[in-house]
Parts: structure tokens; C-alpha cells; sequence
């Protein structure tokens, strides 16, 4: 008997140890499975952060402005001009890339598309002085330009002014022949070269080929309409030809003081010229709504002059 309780004896010892032994061995894999899923984590976060800075790096590669443009200088003390007329800015929201050229639309923040229906086969300048071309054929005669001067309500003075101003400065670089008067002897203004015509002194809104740049329209008035009124007044107009003059440059000099002032004469309204009037001016389709405006005016009925003012007068 003694002998049998000593075995079983020894038996639940083995079996106590024998358990034990388990208990560990699944203590040891527990302790080694939550390790493992420790060193997963580490590995999950390194990769998510990695990621996480190449996603970053590959949307600053694609888009450098996002970094770029906050540590661009456009201004310093040694140069005040440049702290008084500022530069435009976060126009790419609106405009993509503003400094790129268009050569059929005349695009602003407010009108990214342009006026809708103008010409898509004529560049924007050639558009510009549609209205005097009435018969399509490409020439514009000075009589031309004294009828369209006459329906957007100019007087006779005025008119014959202006016939000599444009046509005795732009007929000759528009011609095709280098021989003064006998190539162009009626002084014609031709649509198709009208490129050639492009004066200094000027906002640079055009460029050389004809073509739109908004960025060039947008800094006119974030330089000049420094209170933000949505327009330009006389004073502000006057700035602009001055910050634009070009040395030794009379005959842009004068060009600009010519055409900023019949701009302001057609579509002031108290005192202020309206962005999206100078826009539409450039694109030509200006012209045409004050020559409804014209012919509303004298069939007597009541208008209002400019189409910015009309905008916000509906929204009212």
C-alpha cells in the first residue's frame, strides 16, 4: 500500500510539472504573440507616415505653388512701389495659370470663362474693335470709325477726334506695304495685322500676338483700386497711365490718356469705371451693349450706364 501511495504520489507530482510546463509554454507563446502584433503596429504607423510624406512630397511636386507662392517677396522697403501696388494673388483658385495668355476669351476672377457668344475664330484684340468693322470685310475705314464713335452717343467732335487718332496712328502699322500713305492711302485700319498696332505705355493686358492675360487685367486692379470698390475713378485711371509709361514714349503716353478717357466717358457711373465694364471693353462686347444703351436713350427710355451697376442693382 505504501508503495502504491508513493507512485501515485509521484504520479500527480509528473502531472503537476507536466502542466506547469504547459502553463509556460503558453505563457512564452502569448507573451511572444503579443509582441508580434507590437512590432506589426510599428511597422503599419512606419509605413502609414512614410506614406503619409510621399503623398505630401507628390502634392507638392504637382503643385509647388501650394509651398512656393507664401515665400515669394513682392514687396520691399527699399522699392515703395511695390508695397503701393500690389500684386494679385490665389488667382490660379479661379484662373489656372492667370500669366498664361488667352488667345480667344477675355478671362477675369469674376468671368473665368469670358463673355459668352463672342467670336471663337478671332483673337480677343481683333475682337476689341469688331464693333467699327459693320460689314465683316476686315477693314476698318475711318468713316467706319466715325459711325460707330456717332451710335455709342459721342458728339461730332468728339468723333472726328477720334478718326484721327486711331487711323492717323494705327492705319500705317497695320498695312501690308512698308510705303507710307501710298500703300494705305485712305488710312484703313486692317483687322487681321491689328497685332502690329499694339502700343507701349499700356497694362500689357495684350500681348504682342493679340492674345489675353489676365494676370496682367487683375494687377491693374489690385494696384490701383486700392480700396476695393470694384472700379476705377478718374484719379485711379490717372495713376494707371502714369505707373504704365514707358520713357520716351509719347505716342503710348498718348494713346493711353486717349483711350482710358473715352472708356470713361461711355460707362462712368458716379465717378467710377467697374471692372467687368473695362473686361467687356477689351472683348468688344462693351461697345455693343452701349449702343443699345445709346438707342434706348434717345427713344427716351430710362437706363442705367453701366453693366456692372445693372448686376448689382438686380441683385439688390
Amino acid at each position: 500500500q505504501d508503495n502504491k501511495k508513493n507512485e501515485r504520489h509521484q504520479d500527480n507530482k509528473k502531472n503537476e510539472r507536466h502542466h506547469d510546463n504547459k502553463k509556460n509554454e503558453r505563457n512564452q507563446d502569448n507573451k511572444k504573440h503579443e509582441r508580434n502584433q507590437v512590432h506589426n503596429k510599428n511597422e503599419q504607423t512606419d509605413r502609414s507616415i512614410f506614406s503619409g510624406h510621399d503623398h505630401d512630397n507628390k502634392k507638392n511636386e504637382q503643385n509647388p505653388k501650394l509651398n512656393q507662392e507664401k515665400d515669394i517677396i513682392t514687396e520691399v522697403d527699399e522699392a515703395p512701389e511695390t508695397k503701393e501696388r500690389k500684386v494679385p494673388k490665389d488667382l490660379s483658385d479661379k484662373l489656372g495659370n492667370a500669366g498664361l495668355p488667352r488667345a480667344t476669351i477675355a478671362a477675369s476672377k469674376e468671368m473665368p470663362e469670358g463673355t459668352p457668344g463672342r467670336p471663337t475664330r478671332k483673337s480677343v484684340l481683333q475682337q476689341h474693335v469688331e464693333f467699327w468693322d459693320t460689314d465683316h470685310d476686315g477693314v476698318i475705314t475711318p468713316l467706319d470709325t466715325w459711325k460707330g464713335f456717332r451710335k455709342l452717343g459721342f458728339s461730332l467732335a468728339f468723333s472726328a477726334v477720334a478718326v484721327g487718332i486711331i487711323h492717323g496712328g494705327f492705319s500705317y502699322p497695320t498695312q501690308k506695304s512698308w510705303i507710307p500713305i501710298l500703300g494705305n492711302p485712305l488710312f484703313n485700319v486692317y483687322v487681321d495685322t491689328l497685332s502690329k498696332a499694339k502700343h507701349g505705355s499700356d497694362s500689357e493686358t495684350f500681348d504682342t500676338e493679340g492674345r489675353f492675360v489676365p494676370e496682367k487685367f487683375e494687377e491693374v486692379f489690385s494696384k490701383y483700386d486700392r480700396d476695393n470698390k470694384g472700379g476705377l475713378s478718374l484719379k485711379d485711371i490717372k495713376q494707371v497711365i502714369r505707373g504704365n509709361a514707358n520713357v520716351f514714349d509719347p505716342f503710348g503716353w498718348t494713346s493711353a490718356v486717349f483711350e482710358w478717357g473715352t472708356l470713361y466717358l461711355l460707362c462712368e457711373k458716379d465717378g467710377i469705371v467697374y471692372k467687368e465694364d473695362v473686361r467687356s471693353c477689351y472683348d468688344g462686347s462693351l461697345f455693343f451693349k452701349m449702343q443699345e444703351t445709346e438707342e434706348k436713350r434717345q427713344k427716351g427710355v430710362p437706363i442705367i450706364k453701366s453693366s456692372a451697376t445693372t448686376t448689382s442693382a438686380k441683385e439688390e
